[in-house]
């Protein structure tokens, strides 16, 4: 291959952008790193600018997916995945991308996927499953209507009954859900993904916290603008709203 990529790095994590980038420059010779956006809709205005020919782009984004980064596009660049989840690389991988990086990035991972840049380039395949964009946003959100949840379990999948879950809580990039019976459990999905894909008992009342309204025991003003949720669980955890989330708790909880 003797053109030089321009590429964008998507990737909201600081550490891993500059990672990244360390591991790219004994590569220089063929990837140019030409933009870097922490989040999905700064990522598309990036891409239209500088159309790109590569894009390392990370699956799970703060503001959406990185599928629906490229379902915003009018071209079809070539498409290196990073990721800390393994389904979501597995699924997008096969379908749509040279390759995809798990993190923590290694370097024989990186130098797998640009040898895999090149021969794709060398023999002008295409990206013929980006048609199937739409389908694979889908099958990476949980279905309206759905009685369980996969979520991991030590080094497992496992399958949680939506009325045993209290709350969905997102830490720094993170989902967990938490049960009634106490246990924690990895969730691979953002709330922005949940909160339009779950039944219609969990509400969105704070930008860190879903709540399964069926398991509110008190509902207590915090303030003008807040109300503080004691949930049934082994702890009674509390969670106060958010002030934006007024008019939903208000509708929702008749306060």
């Amino acid at each position: 291959m003797s053109s030089l990529y321009n590429a964008i790095i998507i990737e909201d994590e600081l550490p891993a952008r500059r990672l990244l980038k360390e591991l790219l420059a004994k590569y220089d010779r063929l990837v140019h790193i030409s933009g870097e956006a922490a989040g999905g809709k700064d990522a598309i205005g990036l891409i239209h600018a500088l159309r790109p020919g590569l894009l390392f782009l990370d699956i799970q984004l703060p503001d959406m997916l990185g599928l629906e980064v490229l379902r915003q596009l009018d071209y079809n660049p070539y498409v290196i995945f990073t990721t800390a989840y393994d389904e979501y690389a597995i699924n997008a991988f096969d379908a749509l991308s040279i390759d995809y990086l798990l993190k923590p990035l290694k370097e024989d991972r990186l130098a797998r996927a640009i040898a895999k840049l090149e021969q794709f380039a060398a023999a002008g395949r295409p990206n013929s499953a980006w048609k199937n964009i739409d389908s694979l946003i889908t099958g990476l959100r949980p279905q309206t209507g759905a009685t369980t949840l996969a979520v991991k379990k030590g080094g497992k999948v496992t399958l949680v009954q939506m009325a045993d879950i209290v709350y969905f809580e997102a830490s720094d990039k993170y989902t967990f859900v938490h049960t009634a019976n106490g246990q924690k459990l990895f969730c691979d999905h953002m709330l922005a993904v949940l909160e339009g894909k779950l039944p219609p008992d969990f509400i969105r009342v704070q930008k860190s916290y879903i709540v399964n309204r069926q398991k509110i025991v008190e509902i207590h003003k915090y303030s003008n603008n807040r109300f503080t949720l004691v949930l049934n669980n082994h702890e009674f955890t509390r969670i106060v709203t958010g002030p934006s989330y007024l008019p939903v708790i208000k509708t929702v909880f008749a306060v």
